[in-house]
């Protein structure tokens, strides 16, 4: 299926934006590439990839070469029987000055394969860009590409204080994310529930009693130290979070007193010299103590103590810097966040000191179509590419949630979709500041939606590769144009309704919207973006597209309207009567017949809303994410069809938004010219 265009609406905005490389190198690649390359030349010619057997690797073999190495013969998926040479070379003069920490050149020809690099991570990056183009490839395109990343730092955070995950599931993670080159893990060890790092000196703060969640799960020294090394192979540093002094109800538990008190003190500074000791400085540069969301008397005193501990022990110092933290010391590197209300008091355009930035917010707020946008569009550091200051990004996986089945949380907070947009941008870099396009999805015919476009495609054919075995829900959507009619009250629904379906909409007030996911406004205290801002509960608006079908019959769809944050749980709830999409009242007609929500709720009427991320609650439960859930059968009939969806606002706690995604369709065309 494909989705006819509808021109008309166009925000000027799009017209601006450029992409920080030719799209038509992107056009003629012959492998899908996440991050795509700073430069690239497609030359004629091809070598048959060989089976694995007959790849043959020459130069230094470091231990992380030999990690990359083994990935690459592993994926091949070659049937050629003539040896295929790559070969290694240590040379910088084919590199710009910038590219040398972790920048590669590589050359694909009739000689064999040729990896130049300054350094083992541009060994490493390069045999991983080779990686992806031989994954399931029978030849393997001449070319020449001379690639380094715009940041620093490529970075993803996991919140294990309040869902402990274990180490043999966060080694397959950091295996996944070194693909995409990503080279920092942010590892949030404790939280509210527990202090989830074994504990020598005082054992009584592991003790089960103490806890709230995960109440046997402790990360031993030797575990963290394992993590670490794992990591390093990957050319991946890790950034332990001890979270203090907020986010520690436990602490309180434990020793009856607050971190920030005399006696709280005292402890926590044994507790950072037991940590340091025993995991040392060469394996660990930083270490991140939070600081973050609490107010307490002696701010500034209780700052400088832990800077100056875990200076001591050679540490660089990360700390939550947001208008909800305490103050910034001024060695420390401070990572940026936002939430809701925060985002008018978070700037990145003046910085105090190195920076971090996650103001892209948490993957779990927001819908995975949203997220994946707001990371492809974004500039991090609010600059194109990184410096002393501008250090990188970090994204962030907070399922504050209780969740019973940790190996959910991927699917349940759109990890790897995410990732790969933050990556191709914290990669790639670009002038072009895209941050007001996540919700008003650029137009087809502009750079913007070519490239977003262009991404998502090659995103499809990564999650066959190398997200094979794990959850990617997001879906190709750039190609679904819509007619919006703007909300209006309770009085005229009724009539609106009767012109929106027999298609009289010419005495309507319209606007054009693209994609398959729309976004209208976001629950009040996630900053309330979208289409429509200042839309208000008792409001209604429509939506109309036109989908082309080659046969007649049922066609699957993602269908999903309102779904929970995975952080503090607000939405509206699960639909309560059988055949309702949504608590609000939402409605669904193709070619003129209503269309019935097939599925059924075990939980229907008993999962709703309010802020609801306490301790006490049930655990999520997939069936409350439509993107956990299988498709929706629709009967489509041959040629057109009309799709015209009805959504109501009834709760400020409500997303308002919907998805409706074909998921059989003709194939993605590259239209970047």
């Amino acid at each position: 299926m494909m989705c006819l265009l509808v021109l008309g609406y166009m925000n000027p905005l799009w017209a601006q934006w450029v992409s920080p490389h030719p799209l038509e190198w992107e056009q003629k690649a012959p492998a899908a590439l996440i991050p795509f390359p700073q430069k690239v030349q497609w030359n004629s010619g091809s070598l048959t990839v060989p089976v694995a057997t007959e790849w043959k690797l020459k130069g230094k073999a470091s231990a992380s070469v030999k990690v990359a190495w083994k990935g690459l013969l592993r994926d091949c998926a070659g049937r050629g029987t003539e040896p295929l040479v790559v070969t290694l070379t240590a040379d910088a003069h084919k590199l710009p000055q910038e590219a040398r920490a972790e920048g590669y050149h590589l050359v694909v020809d009739e000689d064999g394969v040729r990896i130049s690099a300054a350094s083992d991570a541009g060994f490493f990056y390069g045999l991983q860009t080779l990686r992806q183009l031989a994954a399931k490839k029978k030849t393997l395109r001449f070319c020449e590409m001379t690639d380094w990343p715009s940041f620093r730092y490529r970075g993803y955070l996991h919140d294990c204080g309040r869902n402990f995950r274990k180490i043999e599931r966060l080694k397959k993670e950091l295996d996944l994310a070194a693909q995409l080159k990503v080279n920092l893990f942010h590892w949030h060890l404790t939280d509210n529930p527990a202090w989830h790092v074994q504990c020598k000196k005082y054992p009584e703060l592991n003790a089960a009693k103490h806890r709230t969640r995960d109440v046997n799960d402790t990360y031993s020294y030797a575990d963290i130290r394992e993590v670490i090394e794992y990591a390093r192979k990957r050319h991946i540093t890790v950034l332990p979070e001890l979270d203090m002094p907020g986010h520690s109800a436990y602490f309180n538990r434990a020793f009856g007193c607050a971190m920030h008190s005399p006696k709280g003190m005292t402890i926590i500074g044994e507790l950072l010299d037991e940590f340091c000791r025993e995991i040392p400085a060469d394996m660990c540069p930083m270490i991140h103590f939070g600081a973050d969301e609490v107010s307490i008397p002696n701010a500034v005193q209780f700052v400088n103590f832990v800077v100056d501990k875990l200076k001591s022990h050679g540490r660089d110092v990360v700390q939550w810097a947001s208008r909800r933290d305490l103050g910034k010391h001024a060695e420390s590197i401070g990572q940026r966040w936002l939430d809701g209300a925060d985002v008018a008091s978070v700037s990145l355009t003046n910085l105090n000191g190195r920076t971090f930035d996650s103001i892209i917010g948490y993957t779990n707020v927001y819908e995975p179509a949203l997220m994946v946008r707001r990371y492809f569009f974004m500039r991090p550091c609010a600059a194109g590419k990184g410096d002393e200051l501008r250090l990188g990004t970090i994204m962030g996986i907070w399922p504050d949630g209780r969740v019973e089945d940790k190996e959910l949380i991927p699917a349940m907070c759109n990890m790897w979709p995410a990732m790969c947009a933050m990556v191709e941008r914290s990669w790639q870099g670009g002038e072009a500041d895209g941050d007001a396009f996540p919700a008003d999805m650029p137009a087809p015919d502009t750079e913007a939606g070519k490239a977003y476009r262009l991404f998502m495609a090659r995103a499809a054919v990564i999650r066959k590769t190398i997200f094979a075995n794990e959850p990617f829900p997001v879906w190709p959507e750039s190609a679904m144009n819509w007619t919006v009619v703007k909300p209006v009250g309770k009085d005229k629904v009724e009539q609106t309704r009767s012109a929106v379906l027999k298609d009289e909409l010419g005495g309507l007030d319209t606007r054009e919207a693209h994609g398959a996911s729309l976004y209208f406004r976001t629950r009040e205290g996630s900053g309330c973006i979208g289409l429509f801002p200042q839309g208000k509960p008792g409001q209604t608006l429509w939506a109309k597209a036109t989908i082309k079908s080659k046969t007649a019959g049922k066609k699957k769809f993602m269908i999903g309207f309102d779904a929970p944050e995975r952080s503090n749980r607000r939405y509206t709830g699960l639909p309560v009567k059988p055949g309702d999409w949504d608590v609000a009242g939402s409605r669904i007609w193709i070619n003129g017949k209503e269309i019935k929500n097939p599925r059924r709720y075990k939980y229907a009427g008993q999962r709703s809303s309010g802020n609801a991320w306490q301790f006490d609650n049930p655990p999520l439960d997939p069936e409350e994410l439509w993107w956990m859930l299988e498709p929706v059968e629709i009967p489509l009939k041959k040629g057109e069809n009309t799709v015209v969806i009805e959504h109501p606002l009834v709760s400020p706690h409500q997303a308002w938004q919907f998805s409706f995604i074909p998921l059989e369709r003709e194939a993605l065309k590259k239209t970047a010219k």
